[in-house]
């Protein structure tokens, strides 16, 4: 079995603010609580599927300033720092703004994190890689994202297969390199919103029209309405879980990686469904969309 998965999605630094509402232009409001931590969604990803016993493989660039707490927090969690590089520059950060509703907004930074040099993924990693996951904020750094595609292209030839986590900033990635990459992925997965705008930078009239022998599953997530799964030959339907949400920061990246490690076990697409429908849910009552690793929920 082959239990390590490649993550390209980029760290960056969120900052979690809680308010009670959202500021009109010009208002000056008071913040609840602020939490900033190393972030971004494929370390939300590797947390999971690290619990779930996998060997998560983050690759991203990170800047100077940070570049000593992230290898200290790698170290800590004993996440493998292979692919993990520091580069001049600043790190991207995310701030969070979260209202009385639990309803998130995203202010993103864009820095050295969207650099990709594949020199630092060595070869001999790969052998035991079966699933990439390609994180859609990570297709918006312009020619550095573009780099991405011959990589993915042999990973693919090798045998390897690309989850694409389509993510809030689907709407602004290049049209050719958003298509090259749809093309290139087995599952793709996204909230109602991200598949109602895919559905629309490709013209499509229904989002099934791009199943095919490569793209297998297309997963559609709809908060407390479940999810509902596209197959070529019928289409599956999983609730949600009913927990006391606080914070559904980072809810769909525990879904994904749980839903990639279920995979990697062998577990029919309806269990993996599942499994990833708990731990989404198990997400949203932890500040930050990290289930900690010491945790004994699920």
């Amino acid at each position: 079995m082959k239990n390590k998965v490649l993550l390209l999605g980029g760290l960056c630094i969120d900052e979690t603010l809680e308010c009670t509402n959202l500021p009109k232009v010009g208002q000056d409001i008071m913040i609840h609580s602020k939490q900033t931590q190393l972030g971004g969604s494929c370390l939300n990803v590797a947390t999971l599927l690290k619990r779930l016993n996998k060997e998560p493989l983050i690759y991203s660039a990170i800047g100077d300033k940070d570049y000593l707490d992230a290898f200290q927090l790698f170290t800590e969690e004993s996440f493998d720092t292979t692919c993990l590089y520091r580069e001049d520059g600043q790190t991207g950060s995310c701030t969070i703004l979260v209202d009385e509703t639990k309803e998130r907004t995203f202010l993103t930074y864009r820095g050295i994190e969207g650099n990709f040099d594949e020199e630092h993924i060595p070869l001999e990693l790969m052998e035991d890689v079966e699933w990439i996951y390609l994180s859609g904020i990570y297709l918006v750094y312009g020619l550095e994202s573009q780099k991405i595609v011959p990589f993915l292209i042999r990973m693919i030839h090798q045998g390897k297969k690309i989850f694409f986590d389509l993510g809030s900033l689907v709407e602004q990635i290049e049209i050719s390199l958003l298509k090259e990459c749809v093309s290139l992925s087995s599952i793709i997965k996204g909230n109602d919103n991200e598949i109602k705008v895919l559905i629309d930078r490709l013209q499509l009239q229904h989002i099934t029209n791009i199943l095919d022998s490569t793209l297998r599953i297309i997963i559609r997530t709809m908060g407390k309405e479940g999810s509902i799964t596209y197959l070529s030959e019928n289409t599956l339907t999983v609730p949600s879980v009913d927990v006391s949400a606080i914070d559904t920061t980072g809810s769909g990246d525990a879904f994904v990686g749980a839903f990639i490690a279920s995979m990697i076990d062998n577990l029919s697409i309806q269990e993996c469904l599942e499994i990833a429908t708990q731990y989404g849910s198990i997400a949203t009552t932890h500040h930050g969309g990290r289930i900690p690793l010491n945790t004994k929920e699920a």
